[in-house]
């Protein structure tokens, strides 16, 4: 609960259950009167409106990491979630009558939600992006993850940070804009400039540290309460990935999470199971029409299957509906690309939908794959990304995926650099593996589904 509470997100999501279910309450007490005394569940029902609203504007992209900054467009996406959900809760009130709040106190809460959620969404913003409240934040280093850094912090201000400036080991350049603000010290001036600029939150970026940290500066910071945190760390509470090509292996190995108990592996499995049963008979319709389509329009088989490689890379193969041409790859082994010409017409839509993922379903039931995990790759990717990306081996400790972390924050991989970004988001999912965060990769797989994203 005290995480939650520390995180803007996780605050924001309790205060707005509170609101939504206080609009339900306050609107029973208008339209009942003292009749209020004797409506049994209503706090039950409040809560379910709360948690419908919330679902909408979760799809909708309002509890995104990074706040939308512009008002009219938070405004515009805040009525439409709450146009979903009136819609949602109508289709449950039709489906199951005892959930059903009354028709007059229903319209009133749903025209008092028209209008306060808004409005008060527009006033989160306008609190949000007010600079007063954000921690001043001083980076001590000027190389590629500093500068990185810096760009992560003026783009998503919604996160609640201010950039004040860089320190440079070379006093001489004082003054360089890097990204406006640029270098304003040197590394033997970060007392001052934590005086000077009143700041509140020191990220090192040193790439090589040895005889450059200033580290009686930083441990006097830290002893008079301002936050100094490493540059990696920092990244990854930034932007839910983890930092490789500075990374160095002793901050894998000491740092928290990257440990799943047995007791999790097991409900996981659960799931797995679970989950791909329902999913295979709920998928039979799609799956009988969409053979049809592949079989009927192109020439070769229904099904294509392909080696990747699972768990601790071990090889298994994968199945999926064809989506190109037979002979898409008689010169080899290449990456799916943008507008790709051997994607056959019915191949571009299931691909585009997903669809043609459906049967690795059965991958997961066998044990081959779960439901959640980094995306299975192929061995001969495989080989050649690790020459070129560090760590590149530590995503094949758990199992593949159906989806995954990297899928639903990442589009499309198709070069080296996709591939060592998505590798970003599979080592912050690795480290903190849980069905919690599972679930709600799931969630955000149904989000990327149905508008579309990311896929070729």
């Amino acid at each position: 609960m005290l995480a939650i509470l520390r995180s803007r997100r996780g605050l924001l999501y309790l205060i707005e259950l509170v609101l939504i279910m206080g609009v339900v309450l306050v609107a029973a007490l208008v339209r009942l009167g003292s009749g209020l005394i004797s409506y049994r569940h209503l706090p039950w029902k409040a809560l379910l409106v709360a948690i419908v609203t919330q679902f909408a504007m979760y799809y909708l992209g309002l509890y995104d990491r990074t706040l939308i900054a512009a008002r009219a467009v938070v405004y515009r996406r805040t009525v439409l979630a709450v146009a979903l959900a009136v819609a949602t809760c109508l289709g449950l009130f039709w489906a199951v009558p005892p959930l059903e709040i009354g028709r007059g106190l229903f319209l009133l809460t749903a025209f008092s939600l028209f209008i306060l959620l808004p409005i008060w969404r527009v006033l989160v913003d306008l609190v949000i992006t007010t600079r007063q409240l954000h921690r001043k934040t001083l980076i001590v280093g000027a190389g590629d993850l500093a500068v990185e850094l810096g760009r992560l912090v003026m783009k998503n201000r919604a996160m609640g940070y201010d950039l004040v400036g860089f320190l440079d080991q070379d006093r001489a350049r004082l003054g360089v804009s890097i990204l406006n603000p640029g270098i304003v010290g040197s590394y033997d001036d970060l007392a001052m400039c934590v005086r000077k600029y009143e700041i509140d939150n020191v990220i090192v970026a040193l790439p090589d540290r040895r005889g450059k940290l200033p580290v009686e500066q930083l441990l006097d910071c830290k002893m008079a309460g301002k936050e100094v945190v490493e540059a990696v760390s920092f990244y990854e509470r930034l932007t839910g990935r983890i930092y490789v090509r500075e990374l160095k292996p002793s901050q894998l190995i000491f740092s928290d999470g990257f440990g799943t108990t047995a007791t999790t592996k097991r409900l996981k499995r659960v799931i797995d199971i679970v989950g791909s049963v329902i999913g295979l008979l709920l998928a039979l319709p799609i799956i009988a029409i969409t053979a049809i389509l592949v079989r009927v329009t192109s020439r070769g088989p229904v099904f294509y299957q392909q080696e990747r490689a699972g768990e601790f890379g071990r090889p298994f193969t994968l199945v999926k509906f064809r989506s190109m041409r037979i002979d898409a790859e008689k010169g080899g082994a290449v990456w799916a690309k943008e507008n790709d010409d051997r994607v056959t017409l019915v191949g571009r839509f299931i691909r585009k939908s997903r669809i043609d993922e459906i049967p690795q379903i059965w991958n997961v039931l066998k044990g081959e794959m779960s439901l959640v995990g980094p995306r299975p790759e192929r061995p001969v990717f495989i080989r050649e990304l690790e020459k070129e990306i560090p760590f590149y081996s530590q995503r094949l400790h758990v199992k593949p995926g159906l989806t995954g972390f990297a899928q639903v924050r990442y589009k499309y991989g198709a070069t080296t650099e996709d591939a060592l970004q998505k590798l970003q988001y599979d080592l912050y999912y690795i480290k903190n593996l849980s069905v919690i965060l599972d679930l709600q990769i799931m969630l955000d797989t149904i989000k990327v589904v149905l508008f579309r994203i990311g896929s070729r």
